[in-house]
């Protein structure tokens, strides 16, 4: 799922800010942007992402200002001292002005971020938990529409299996009829068709197109997903592993019983457990 969240914190002087952007991604995947002297901070930050964030490919922008006030104040004072009485030293004229403050105020924004001190990481690891509450709370509203979508697709898929399941037991009295009809042609005239052979034949026919334990376990898959849907935890992985098991009995389902109106269901099955599918991708 899709999403976007900014957080904000202040600590150890500084005005920390973090923004979140997140895309679909089967797997987790984060890109980090922070203060080249913070780097030591991006395991602890790539484990705190992890703990909301189950998959997706998520960019997390890490950005610090000093704090206005007071004491930034007083320190551009100090140092603009400083300067003046450099300029004392070596003899040079005239007075500092307006824009050589502005310079000053400048090279202070330029320059290196603080040290990682664990004041440092507190004021990252606030702003990060409020960017990732926002960024979820809008992957929740994303997330409550597909699952709402899914739970749609899968209710036509359960209508195609009541289907198939209705059609299933007429199979074995019309290959019973077709195949007496064909003996009956190959049979000479006036011989009756051999009952054993009709028979052994049917009973050899019933247990091929039997289809019984592909229906029930795609009963069970549907009753998975849903459970799954209406949870309220992450389950995209898990829903990606019940399309392959879904397609791996709707499969089978087809193999068996070739030749009469059911590969005509399991077409109508596969073309809407692929788009059940594509819809499980931007599920987290």
């Amino acid at each position: 799922m899709t999403g976007f969240g900014r957080g904000a914190a202040t600590g150890a002087g500084l005005a920390v800010t973090v923004e979140l952007a997140a895309v679909n991604r089967k797997q987790f995947d984060a890109t980090l942007w922070l203060p080249r002297e913070w780097l030591v901070f991006e395991a602890r930050l790539q484990t705190l992402l992890r703990e909301g964030i189950a998959r997706g490919a998520v960019k997390c922008s890490v950005t610090a200002k000093p704090l206005a006030g007071a004491d930034a104040t007083q320190a551009l004072e100090a140092r603009f001292r400083t300067l003046r009485e450099a300029a004392a030293r070596l003899g040079l004229r005239g007075e500092p002005t307006f824009s050589d403050l502005a310079a000053l105020c400048a090279a202070e924004a330029d320059e290196a971020a603080p040290e990682p001190t664990e004041a440092v990481w507190e004021a990252v690891e606030a702003a990060t938990r409020e960017a990732l509450a926002r960024l979820r709370q809008m992957r929740e509203t994303e997330g409550a529409k597909i699952a709402k979508d899914l739970l749609g697709r899968l209710a036509g898929l359960r209508e195609l299996h009541a289907q198939i399941a209705a059609i299933a037991p007429t199979l074995p009295p019309l290959w019973r009829e077709a195949l007496r009809k064909r003996l009956a042609e190959l049979t000479p005239e006036g011989a009756a068709p051999d009952e054993g052979v009709l028979e052994r034949e049917m009973a050899l026919f019933a247990d091929r197109c039997d289809i019984s334990e592909e229906l029930t376990r795609l009963g069970a898959h549907f009753a998975h997903a849903e459970r799954l849907l209406g949870g309220g935890e992450p389950c995209g992985r898990a829903l990606d592993f019940l399309c392959q098991e879904l397609f791996r009995e709707i499969n089978t389902t087809g193999a068996k019983c070739a030749g009469c109106n059911i590969p005509r269901l399991v077409i109508a099955f596969k073309t809407l457990l692929e788009t059940f599918r594509e819809q499980v991708q931007n599920l987290e």
